[in-house]
């Protein structure tokens, strides 16, 4: 059984701190930072064309681009090159979807395909909204969870959030908060606009394993911008795709017993905590490790973010 701290390490599974010598930083030409951590399998593996610089004395690939619109056609190019010759199975999952890649002053830098993400160990971006239910007599409170499709690439059949999807580029996270809330569990853009209120980010940093359907051991530093929703008893979700199962209403007794089964994914066992210490159902004086697990849920990430 998982306690709350359990929940957290296996979310954010490189705290800061950690030992970064192993690793090649991704770097753009004209910034000085690092945008993401790749490890040295994944560097041996691509073919780097002329509009890249290896340096494998300072463990460091940096794209030469001097603009976005030439950055974006060589990340491009270089990614289609090795799809073409199947290098990575995470490529085989291409999307079309493009996640963005911000720099020091919050400028877009980049943009890259979904899939390749990991690759390159970026920061990405994404929404999660929990949808919850008081009790009209005793003010108890129950969420709806959904349940992954069996179908699912990653995490197949385990929990989520109520609503939640991947931030792409062009998108604001209302925007998007909008669209995945019509298309996971048919809200009308009107309720969410009149109901939903932010609530901060959930940051963490993943590394990739068998659950994930690619190479394993990839970083994949994450913010998760995060809402709330309280309902009437009127007003029922349900899966408008093909993302979920099903919907259902869980109490705080059962959405504990999920946790502690290792029910939900990674990221969304950390929304349903941060929804928890929100509320008051995790108090201090009842959690040995409430300060950490508060902390860890908003680290900071070692790279620029929006």
């Amino acid at each position: 059984m998982k306690n709350n701290l359990d929940l957290i390490n296996d979310c954010d599974q490189f705290p800061p701190n950690r030992d970064t010598s192993f690793l090649y930083k991704f770097m753009i030409n004209g910034y000085d930072c690092y945008f993401g951590y790749m490890l040295v399998n994944i560097v041996n593996a691509l073919q780097w064309p002329a509009y890249w610089e290896l340096n494998h004395a300072e463990k460091t690939i940096k794209l030469l681009g001097t603009s976005l619109n030439e950055r974006n056609r060589q990340m491009h190019d270089t990614l289609i090159a090795e799809k073409e010759k199947g290098t990575f199975k995470l490529l085989k999952g291409w999307t079309n979807e493009m996640f963005s890649v911000y720099g020091p002053d919050k400028a877009l830098v980049l943009s890259i395909e979904r899939a390749a993400a990991p690759l390159f160990g970026i920061v990405t971006y994404g929404v999660q909204l929990l949808a919850y239910r008081e009790d009209e007599t005793d003010g108890a409170i129950s969420i709806w969870i959904a349940r992954r499709a069996k179908t699912k690439r990653t995490y197949p059949s385990m929990l989520d959030s109520t609503v939640g999807g991947s931030l792409p580029t062009g998108e604001t996270p209302f925007q998007c908060l909008i669209r995945e809330s019509h298309e996971e569990a048919s809200f009308s853009e009107e309720l969410v606009r009149s109901k939903a209120k932010a609530c901060g980010t959930v940051n963490y940093v993943c590394r990739t394993d068998e659950r994930g359907g690619g190479e394993l051991q990839l970083f994949t530093p994450e913010v998760q911008y995060t809402y709330e929703m309280k309902l009437p008893k009127d007003i029922v979700p349900t899966p408008g795709d093909n993302e979920a199962e099903e919907i259902t209403l869980l109490s705080i007794e059962q959405l504990k017993a999920a946790l502690e089964a290792g029910e939900f994914t990674p990221a969304n066992g950390c929304i349903v905590l941060d929804f928890f210490i929100r509320h008051g159902i995790i108090e201090y004086e009842k959690e040995k490790d409430y300060i950490e697990i508060a902390s860890r849920l908003h680290r900071p990430l070692a790279f620029p973010t929006a």
